[in-house]
């Protein structure tokens, strides 16, 4: 099913999970998780999965608006599709979700499927701009251990992202220059032939950006309410667990965990996400670690059984068979 490449990336990833786990369990206290976990009411766990749809539910409305100027998708389609991509990100962190969108797009609209994919990861490639900008924002607001030079960082990030796309999308000409610029410093032919393959592919593909104002602002807009939705996922689970968090600090948390998904991760995010949680919450929020490893080993639970339920039932409602993501994630193996 998977080439040896994938399968290598897939247990050096696990050992990684696994050396995390090893980290994390030094710095908690597993029997005071337990005893915290030990008192939650299931009850108090329902408005976590109702957020969970809702996000997934906001995100399918943003990648609808993001690609009717390709074609006209239909949301329900997009919104199973989601999750099934959801469902393959989880148990195989290779950007195997990503591809299932791409593959499902290119047979069901008859689009190009190389466009496909780069159109996919370009409507993530919006969610990253909008992490760098809102957490440049909310960091000038709300008090970390990061200090004013990381909001000055994620906001000159931001600033850079959004300046390339604008050259891509609105002055072709001059990104068609500063491509051949950066393409005439490599040495290699083979280098230089993929570089014009991707940069030709970019040039061509974020066209899909040259939109009225009002249907980008859109777009920013839902990308944004998605993390507030992930963000009431977090508020949620520090209530179960007795805890108030207050809503904007949690879609701060957000952002800053969207940026550690560039990490490799184990299957299931094991180790990943409880390593970073610890990070996050109490390295940055100053929140006790044992609390804030309740909170996230109490909503990994939730995540697992919520992606993996709500994957197999989008695959039996969209009916889509993944030998063809499986032979793609081969062929991208062997490219890259």
């Amino acid at each position: 099913m998977f080439s040896l490449k994938i399968i290598t990336r897939i247990i050096l990833n696990t050992l990684l999970g696994l050396i995390l786990v090893f980290v994390w369990l030094k710095f908690v206290n597993i029997d005071e998780i337990l005893k915290t976990l030990s008192k939650v009411n299931p009850i108090s766990l329902l408005p976590i999965f109702f957020f969970f749809i809702l996000a997934n539910a906001i995100r399918s409305l943003k990648l609808k608006i993001f690609l009717q100027s390709v074609k006209n998708i239909s949301f329900r389609q997009l919104f199973f599709i989601n999750g099934v991509a959801i469902m393959l990100n989880f148990l195989i962190p290779i950007r195997a979700g990503e591809v299932a969108k791409g593959v499902y797009l290119s047979q069901n609209y008859n689009l190009p499927m190389a466009k496909s994919l780069v159109w996919i990861f370009l409507d993530r490639f919006i969610d990253f701009v909008v992490v760098f900008i809102a957490a440049a924002v909310v960091l000038f607001i709300i008090p970390t251990s990061l200090g004013l030079n990381f909001a000055l960082i994620s906001a000159l990030v931001a600033a850079v992202l959004l300046l390339i796309t604008y050259l891509i999308v609105y002055k072709h000409n001059s990104a068609q220059k500063l491509f051949d610029f950066f393409e005439n410093l490599l040495i290699l032919p083979v280098l230089k032939r993929l570089f014009h393959k991707i940069t030709g592919y970019f040039l061509e593909t974020f066209q899909v950006l040259k939109r009225p104002p009002k249907d980008l602002f859109l777009i920013f807009f839902l990308a944004v309410l998605a993390y507030f939705s992930d963000a009431a996922i977090w508020v949620y689970t520090f209530s179960a667990i007795g805890v108030g968090e207050d809503i904007f600090k949690m879609f701060l948390a957000q952002l800053l965990s969207a940026l550690t998904y560039l990490i490799p991760a184990a299957p299931g995010y094991v180790g990943s996400a409880e390593a970073s949680g610890l990070l996050i919450f109490s390295g940055v929020f100053g929140i006790d670690a044992n609390i804030a490893s309740s909170m996230i080993v109490l909503f990994h639970v939730c995540a697992a059984i919520f992606v993996i339920a709500f994957g197999f039932i989008s695959l039996q409602v969209i009916k889509f068979d993944l030998q063809e993501v499986w032979s793609q994630l081969r062929n991208n193996s062997k490219d890259g």
